[in-house]
């Protein structure tokens, strides 16, 4: 397993309100406030690798996030080392969260059971919450890290702090 494994939550902010084409899924319409993506990585370059892939311009998107990044500002990223794929609890902690909902169903979930892995929020999310609840729900679970776009870019140099 690499090392550098583990999951991510992309927190993005968005001032705009369009409709946006998300490959085959359909279209979402985008509107003012926080859309909160979680992902994983396990494959060859872990987590550098994959952020940094959602912090660029997608030339061919290949992800549903590719199709939806470029109209939004990349504010923070969520992220842990831990061995353990924890995409998919992150994703349910954050839907029963206050004032959380989906606003596109399938959104990076075609390979698995969530509903999405996309979440709209009307204001940002805390991490002190989420983390709290990630801790309280599963045992020896490895530290939440987070990175700070200062200020918020569309495609920011540098993702995570190494």
């Amino acid at each position: 397993m690499n090392p550098m494994a583990g999951t991510y939550t992309l927190i993005f902010s968005s001032s705009r309100k369009e409709q946006i084409s998300i490959g085959k899924l359909g279209t979402l319409q985008l509107q003012p406030g926080f859309y909160i993506y979680i992902g994983s990585a396990f494959g060859p370059g872990g987590l550098k690798a994959r952020i940094a892939h959602h912090c660029r311009r997608a030339v061919r998107p290949h992800w549903h996030i590719d199709y939806l990044s470029p109209f939004l500002e990349l504010n923070e990223i969520w992220y842990t080392y831990d061995p353990a794929g924890r995409e998919h609890h992150w994703a349910n902690i954050l839907f029963n969260m206050r004032l959380a909902s989906v606003p596109l169903a399938g959104f990076g979930s075609s390979d698995c059971r969530c509903r999405s892995h996309l979440l709209f929020f009307n204001s940002k999310p805390a991490i002190k919450t989420f983390r709290r609840k990630i801790y309280e729900s599963i045992e020896n679970h490895g530290k939440v890290f987070i990175a700070r776009m200062v200020p918020p870019k569309i495609i920011p140099t540098r993702c995570l702090n190494e």
